[in-house]
């Protein structure tokens, strides 16, 4: 497990956890909350705002979107990581300037468009 940078040792319980080990495991507890957000969201129907949940599960989805593209992705830590995370970000400005610029100020775009781009649920 020492090939894959960082280890640590757990006193007590004798595991030795590397990087992939480490991100496996806080990729576990986000799910988990992410979960809990939505079971809360139908069990405490009114007590949760579906903003509060929607904030949980983006700012979560964040955490672990960083995780895995920093550890799976090989963003950090590689000799060549700089120019892989330039290629990796240079999308994002565009999705940025969509939701902001776009999807913001014209909030019912959606609502506008033709049958054909939506799903057969959508009315």
């Amino acid at each position: 497990m020492g090939e894959h940078g960082i280890t640590i040792t757990i006193p007590g319980l004798g595991w030795k956890l590397d990087k992939y080990a480490i991100n496996f495991w806080i990729l576990i507890i986000f799910t988990a909350i992410e979960v809990i957000a939505v079971a809360l969201t139908f069990s405490m129907k009114g007590t949760v705002s579906m903003n509060t949940v929607v904030f949980i599960l983006v700012a979560v989805g964040i955490v672990k979107g960083v995780g895995i593209a920093a550890v799976f992705m090989h963003l950090q830590g590689d000799p060549d990581s700089r120019v892989l995370t330039a290629t990796a970000l240079f999308p994002v400005f565009f999705i940025v300037v969509m939701v902001l610029f776009i999807g913001l100020t014209h909030p019912d775009a959606a609502d506008t468009l033709p049958a054909w781009c939506r799903p057969g649920f959508y009315n």
